[in-house]
């Protein structure tokens, strides 16, 4: 990042717009900062700093304390600037949250702090990239890659902190480094090492899982000792597979057995059923017999009715012979009545037609007297014909009077109308073009509602983030005092056993002289003292402790120490997690209360509330905002429609004018016409209507007089017509009735001499005797059935009698009995095997199943033992407390370090070194990345926080050169092409000083721009470019200058 130009107002000293051109500087890399004390140099920083991130250069001051006291109330605080970055140019501007005067009234109005970053092209145009604080922050994150602190140690060196750096922690390196050198591929290694090895373990308690569940599936049947052995907890799988695999064999043979006594009870049944078959057929013989018996009887019973059937045929065979003669006999009859019948219709018809005939001339007599009638009606038709042109004329004249006249009217009213609807949409016009305006304004409302939205967005966002971070930050609260408690109580047990401990081998210890003194004769030389002589010899105690109850005991203190060290490793991993939360929660917070000013921690459930509530209502003003403008574009479209629809109205009004004028000239010419037709017509007939309906009537007058007399002529024409033609009809028919009368008595004759000949004696006999050809046959079919089944029954009635003569009628019942409690006996046998070898069956599924399982464990546990291994060792858990990303970290800052020595050892002449500390850190606290200083005057190392102000200035500058020059080296993502350093120089000697500023000026070849802030003279003097500061009463000005 390099600076290119600064905008600050009402901003520290500086009460009005003061801009600094940074580009003013050319290629000068190196300026200094100069002025009064007080005048407003660390603001410069502050400025530069506040702009990128919303926060002064050193954490004592914060945005809401920059605003100038020289600043009129009218002017805002507000920082600007331009820089570069990668090769590409932006722009921030940022303003705190602060109190503005009110434009109207007295007292102030809370403005809320703004941000806005832009990129700005070769051409100068401007693009919005983030138009609110938490989008700039990051998006500014995202571009410099460093957070506010991370740009304090690294770029902007400020008063009192320029220690940090250099005596910061391994953590705060970490983050730092991980930034600059992008290590996230080494901690992406570990996290997939980690995963890995949990995948692994979980595989592995899966499996131990699925092995306990096939073995509890086991069925132990009566076996005892395996039983015992599943009830056991945890399950030993190695003793069940053995005694599984007994258990598999001794089932096999019971299954044997059982096979072998289902085969017996099998052949059993089947001899049994073969008894059941033979009786069976037997009782069907005996029933056979009894069934013959009874048809036997039944067809004795039946003779008497086959014989009168047998009569009944012989008479119906008779009968047939007559049947033809009677039919020929009705149909005649049937003939003659019909034809009787129509002759009596034809006399009634003969009748009726007489007497109309005689009124049909009567009626056509009466009509021939009214011809003189006939002849008025005609010649009044043929008056009224003759005024029929003048009739028609007139009318179609007052049609055009009276159409023209119409017209005239409508045309007026088509002129008042066009005048009163153009007079409308005028009005109408000036309403839409009011709206427009109206609308237009609207439009513009809405981009500050839309920008206000996305600034309360922002803080919603901000603020559940908050919400968040706090109850995370409880329940890790929580489970650390938990795991606090955990870590107390397994101290005190650790402390417990090594109490017994040391009490036992204590007990041990002192009992050793009495065992040595046990086995001392005198004359032996001690094996402690080497004295042949033994005055006092130690007595043997009795209760000496046992080598095992010392073993155990030792065990037991290793356990404990064992999970002592977890419960602490737990804690200290909890420790770490509520540090990092908690610090968080407390950045969040100071960026909550950048935001809204005043805001209490305790609020901020109430402030989310308010904030929603006021975005829901800014989204309500922004739909309804919305849906009024939706209708802009038609609004604009409705106003040139009326301008065009009025332009239209104009012209037409002329038009209409024009037309109406034509008209009535028109309208007079005719109506002077129509007055002279109207003297030549009777006034009762000047209407065509009227004219038409005296015609009409006269017409119809005529017609009714002439169509009564041509249709009284045809009636009683067509009337004497028909009387001939139906006296001629009856004179046939009767002739008819007499010859069907003599052929009907002669053939009633001859079916009376047949009647005779067949022996029937009445016509009834003869009725009675009848059937129908398909009756004929039943009954015959019925007669020689009856012989057939009769030779059938006897027949086979006299086989069985002959097959059944020595025979007795066996019992099937008892046999059935005894067949169903076999096949019960079967059935429950088959049920036993069948069951027993579907648990043998499963049985050895879960032997070959849980033997495969093992297998795989084993290569799961093994790999498992890797994995863990390296996981374990890539996190941390290994003799340095040192992770893999850390240990990548460490060798960059190795070589940080070597290039700073170059100018550390130069500047202190040789006597300090900065190197890592590399021995572990006590307890769980990470290390790796913390520095000490080598002294070469005592030949020891000892820690950065033990240097003077000098040197410990002359450190962390080496420090910071060394790093900008590596990072450079790796091209890293991060660019360090600027420096700014605030006071230090005061605290060197002559010597020192001119040490910092070669190295200072050697690295002016790279390109970096390097700021300073000093009082020294001599800074002042070998530096070219110097940016003063003037300070008054009225506030600070800047200004640069350049040295010939």
């Amino acid at each position: 990042m390099k600076p290119l130009q600064l905008t600050m107002q009402a901003f520290g000293p500086y009460p009005a717009a003061e801009t600094i051109d940074f580009q003013l500087l050319e290629n000068r890399t190196m300026f200094v900062i100069s002025g009064k004390t007080g005048s407003g140099k660390t603001t410069i920083f502050d400025g530069i700093s506040f702009a990128i991130y919303g926060k002064a250069s050193g954490e004592d001051r914060n945005g809401n304390d920059l605003r100038s006291q020289f600043a009129d109330d009218n002017d805002l605080t507000e920082v600007s600037l331009t820089f570069s970055l990668r090769g590409r140019t932006y722009l921030i501007t940022r303003s705190p949250q602060q109190e503005k005067k009110k434009a109207r009234g007295e007292g102030f109005t809370t403005v809320n702090a703004k941000a806005e970053f832009y990129s700005i092209d070769e051409s100068g145009e401007k693009k919005l990239l983030a138009a609110n604080v938490r989008d700039v922050d990051e998006k500014i994150k995202e571009i410099i890659q460093l957070d506010a602190n991370q740009f304090r140690q690294i770029l902007m060196i400020p008063q009192g902190e320029f220690r940090k750096l250099l005596t910061s922690d391994s953590k705060d390196k970490e983050a730092i480094l991980q930034r600059l050198f992008h290590t996230e591929f080494y901690k992406n290694i570990q996290d997939k090492l980690k995963e890995e090895s949990d995948l692994l373990k979980r595989d592995v308690e899966k499996a131990v899982e699925d092995r306990t569940r096939n073995l509890l599936g086991i069925h132990p049947e009566q076996n005892e000792a395996l039983r015992e052995l599943l009830l056991e907890e945890p399950l030993n799988d190695t003793l069940i597979i053995e005694k599984l695999q007994y258990h598999n064999t001794d089932m096999n043979k019971a299954l044997s057995e059982l096979n072998k006594l289902f085969d017996n009870k099998q052949k059993d049944r089947d001899q049994l059923q073969k008894q059941i078959v033979q009786a069976q057929k037997l009782v069907e013989q005996f029933e056979k017999r009894r069934v013959l018996r009874e048809q036997k009887q039944t067809l004795v019973n039946k003779r008497e009715d086959i014989e009168r059937l047998k009569a009944e045929i012989k008479k119906a065979h008779q009968a047939d012979k007559l049947l033809k003669q009677d039919e020929y006999c009705h149909r005649l009859n049937r003939e003659l009545k019909s034809v009787e019948q129509e002759l009596e219709k034809l006399h009634i018809q003969q009748r009726e037609l007489t007497e109309s005939m005689h009124t049909a001339r009567e009626n056509w007599e009466q009509e021939q007297k009214k011809e003189e009638k006939r002849k008025e009606a005609g010649k009044k038709v043929n008056s009224l014909e003759s005024l029929r042109e003048d009739v028609f004329s007139y009318g179609q004249l007052e049609d055009e009077v009276s159409n023209l006249d119409g017209q005239r009217k409508r045309l007026k009213d088509e002129m008042k109308q066009a005048v009163e609807g153009l007079s409308a949409k005028k009005k109408i016009l000036q309403e839409q073009e009011e709206r427009k305006a109206a609308l237009e304004n609207l439009r513009i409302e809405m981009f500050e509602i839309e920008k206000a939205i996305s600034e309360l967005q922002s803080s919603e966002k901000l603020l559940l983030h908050y919400q968040k971070i706090a109850k995370e930050s409880t329940l890790l609260k929580l489970n650390l005092e938990k795991r606090n408690q955990q870590q107390k109580h397994a101290v005190q047990e650790l402390e417990d056993a090594r109490s017994t401990l040391n009490w036992l081998e204590g007990k041990w210890s002192k009992a050793q002289a009495g065992i040595l003194a046990s086995n001392l004769n005198e004359g032996d030389p001690c094996p402690v003292c080497g004295s042949e002589q033994h005055p006092v010899l130690a007595h043997l105690q009795d209760d000496l402790p046992h080598e095992k109850d010392i073993k155990a005991a030792k065990e037991m203190a290793a356990e404990k120490e064992k999970r002592s060290n977890e419960s602490s490793r737990s804690y200290y991993e909890i420790e770490a997690q509520y540090t990092s939360i908690q610090t968080q929660k407390r950045e969040v917070l100071s960026e909550i209360t950048e935001m809204i000013e005043g805001i209490k921690e305790e609020h901020i459930d109430n402030e989310l509330e308010s904030v929603r509530r006021l975005m829901e209502a800014k989204k309500t003003d922004l739909k309804t905002g919305r849906q009024q403008l939706s209708g802009l574009q038609l609004l604009i479209e409705n106003i040139e429609e009326n301008k065009r629809f009025i332009e239209q109205q104009d012209k037409m009004i002329e038009q209409l004018t024009k037309d109406e004028q034509n008209l009535s000239e028109n309208f007079y010419a005719k109506k002077g016409a129509l007055e002279s037709r109207r003297s030549a017509i009777p006034p009762e007939l000047r209407t065509r209507e009227k004219f038409t309906q005296a015609l009409l009537a006269a017409e119809k007058e005529l017609n009714l007089l002439q169509t009564s007399f041509e249709k009284a002529q045809e009636v009683y024409n067509r009337l004497s017509k028909d009387v001939s033609v139906n006296e001629a009809q009856a004179n046939d028919r009767q002739a008819a009735v007499d010859r069907l009368k003599t052929e009907m008595e002669d053939e009633r004759n001859k079916f009376l001499q047949i009647l005779e000949e067949q022996g029937f004696e009445s016509y009834r006999a003869f009725q009675e005797a009848k059937r129908t050809e398909s009756e004929i046959s039943s009954m015959e079919k019925v007669v020689s059935s009856y012989g057939e089944e009769v030779r059938s029954v006897k027949d086979r009635l006299e086989e069985l009698e002959k097959a059944l003569l020595d025979s007795e009628e066996p019992s099937l019942e008892e046999l059935q009995q005894q067949f169903t409690l076999m096949n019960e006996e079967l059935k429950s046998l088959n049920e036993d095997y069948n069951s027993m070898k579907m648990r043998k069956s499963e049985n050895e599924g879960i032997l070959e199943y849980v033997l495969q399982l093992n297998k795989k464990m084993k290569y799961m546990e093994n790999r498992y033992s890797l994995a863990g291994h390296l996981a374990e060792m890539a996190r941390g858990q290994n003799a340095h407390r040192l992770t893999f990303e850390r240990y990548v970290l460490a060798s960059f800052l190795e070589d940080i370090l070597l290039v700073a020595n170059e100018r550390l050892m130069k500047m202190t002449s040789g006597r300090y070194r900065l190197i890592r500390k590399k021995d572990r850190s006590k307890g769980n606290v990470q290390s790796g990345l913390e520095l000490l200083v080598f002294d070469q005057y005592t030949g020891q190392d000892r820690h950065v926080k033990t240097l003077s102000g000098g040197e410990s200035f002359k450190a962390a500058l080496c420090l910071a050169l060394g790093l900008a020059d590596v990072v450079q080296q790796y091209a890293g993502g991060v660019s360090l092409e600027t420096m700014f350093i605030d006071e230090g120089f005061g605290t060197l000697d002559p010597e020192s000083l001119d040490h910092a500023i070669e190295a200072l000026m050697d690295i002016q070849s790279s390109g970096r721009l390097v700021g300073l802030i000093s009082h020294v003279p001599e800074l002042k003097e070998r530096i070219d470019a110097r940016l003063e500061v003037i300070s008054s009463q009225t506030g600070s000005t800047t200004r640069f200058q350049f040295l010939a």
